[in-house]
């Protein structure tokens, strides 16, 4: 998976907590970033932060290299999301497979 940034922000539209490039689209939310950004809202606790950040990563990873439509990618994002793990930069296959996520078909 690409580098990914992170860019804290006050608000972001519509009361989202986190958002990515794809996801933008589906949630009709304006895109300023490139396509390697998610955006997470500023004063966020720690593990509500952590666990958003691996959300928006699986989210955007699920529908950018596995093509899964916005709500499909989210809810397998929300289960990843229950891990509270980080979501892998390398051997992304290989490491969710060991961790126990599936996906689904």
């Amino acid at each position: 998976m690409d580098k990914i940034h992170i860019k804290y922000k006050k608000e972001i539209p519509r009361g989202f907590i986190g958002m990515n490039k794809e996801a933008s689209g589906h949630c009709k939310v304006k895109w300023n970033n490139n396509n390697h950004t998610i955006e997470i809202k500023k004063g966020l606790s720690k593990g509500v932060r952590k666990t958003t950040i691996a959300h928006e990563k699986c989210e955007l990873y699920l529908m950018k290299n596995k093509n899964y439509n916005y709500k499909k990618a989210h809810n397998l994002a929300l289960k990843f999301e229950k891990l509270e793990i980080p979501f892998p930069n390398s051997n992304i296959t290989r490491k969710l497979k060991r961790v126990g996520f599936k996906y689904e078909k």
